[in-house]
């Protein structure tokens, strides 16, 4: 019955998370909305089937069940092929939804991609997630039982990997090539007039409809990845805007800001768990807050300096260029969570808003 039971929640809420993206993706259509509002749709409705498959499997323990039905032993550390089985179903059920809404995603797009190649990029993305999520978990494992030490260490080398790492990451979860002779020449000199100074530059492919850009890496091997749509829809002036904001961000650390708040954030809650020199629920409560109480103020630092790149690209390439450069890109930039709650980036609008009145108005709004 084991792998009856694991095959069972991997077809079932597959079907279930394609069927209600298709359903949800046909009611976002027929009321036009936005393709930025479109896509976080869609990545909810994959999100969500793929908790689910997750909790189906860990509630049923069927993924131990299942190791047990090969002869296989199911406790450490032989259940962490259980738990690549479940990051790989996840990546199934989670590509399975996201085609279910594929067909509408492409008129709402008006991309010219085949099912096939949607499914291949969309399950790479997904089976990266649940590498490093398998990877998180594995590591914690090892030094809980290892070390037996609270997890901290493993937040502290996962943080300093996914900044040292962070543009080897970006290559290995999205398809990137390198521009040509003419297309490296266009962009090394639209960065020299953003005051963009990188090590590398990669091609994302943008499906003729993404415009996303975004600079990653340590401090002086920074790769600048774009979306060739990007650079196929839109004119020098606009590229150099936001490659302008770009840089503005690269020398405010905004990145660095958020991956540190992150991680502090989450360190105080593992010493809450791991340490209780006031007993253990006073002393999560404790930790736990200064941690929140950190993520809040991280949030609000890092929405200031996304304000203070987009003022610096205005005093570089020009006030207009930049506010109708974000305009232009309004919905097709993936801004995920913008402008809501425990969210790093401010809203477009404010952004915008911010830039036309020529003055700081726009932190009103977070």
């Amino acid at each position: 019955m084991a792998p009856v039971t694991f095959a069972g929640a991997l077809v079932g809420v597959s079907l279930l998370g394609a069927g209600w993206s298709r359903l949800s993706a046909g009611r976002l259509e027929r009321r036009d909305v936005s393709v930025q509002r479109f896509r976080q749709r869609v990545r909810s409705n994959w999100l969500y089937a793929a908790i689910l498959f997750v909790g189906v499997v860990w509630w049923t323990n069927a993924d131990r069940a299942l190791l047990a039905a090969v002869g296989l032993q199911t406790d450490w550390p032989w259940a962490v092929l259980g738990w690549a089985l479940i990051g790989v179903g996840a990546a199934v059920v989670a590509t399975v939804s996201y085609m279910g809404a594929f067909p509408v995603a492409r008129r709402v797009r008006d991309a010219d991609m085949g099912a096939g190649a949607a499914a291949a990029k969309m399950f790479r993305y997904q089976l990266f997630i649940a590498a490093l999520v398998f990877c998180v978990v594995t590591v914690l494992h090892v030094e809980f039982r290892v070390l037996e030490t609270s997890g901290l260490l493993t937040l502290l080398a996962f943080a300093a990997a996914a900044y040292v790492f962070s543009a080897p990451l970006v290559g290995v979860s999205q398809t990137t090539t390198v521009p040509d002779d003419a297309t490296r020449e266009r962009l090394d000199r639209l960065c020299d007039r953003a005051g963009l100074s990188v090590s590398r530059i990669r091609l994302l492919d943008g499906g003729g409809h993404r415009s996303d850009h975004l600079v990653r890496g340590p401090v002086g091997r920074k790769t600048l990845f774009l979306t060739d749509s990007l650079l196929d829809r839109y004119d020098d002036e606009t590229v150099t805007a936001l490659l302008a904001v770009d840089a503005g961000r690269v020398v405010r650390f905004v990145y660095g800001l958020r991956l540190f708040t992150v991680t502090a954030a989450g360190a105080f809650v593992f010493w809450g768990v791991a340490w209780s020199p006031f007993g253990f629920v006073l002393s999560f409560l404790t930790f736990a807050g200064v941690g929140v109480i950190l993520l809040v103020t991280g949030e609000y630092a890092s929405k200031r300096l996304v304000y203070r790149a987009d003022e610096a690209a205005a005093e570089r390439v020009g006030r207009a260029a930049v506010t109708d450069a974000l305009a232009a890109t309004a919905d097709e930039v993936d801004t995920g969570r913008a402008g809501s709650r425990l969210s790093f980036e401010p809203s477009l609008a404010s952004r915008i808003g911010r830039l036309r009145d020529g003055s700081g108005a726009g932190e009103m709004e977070a």
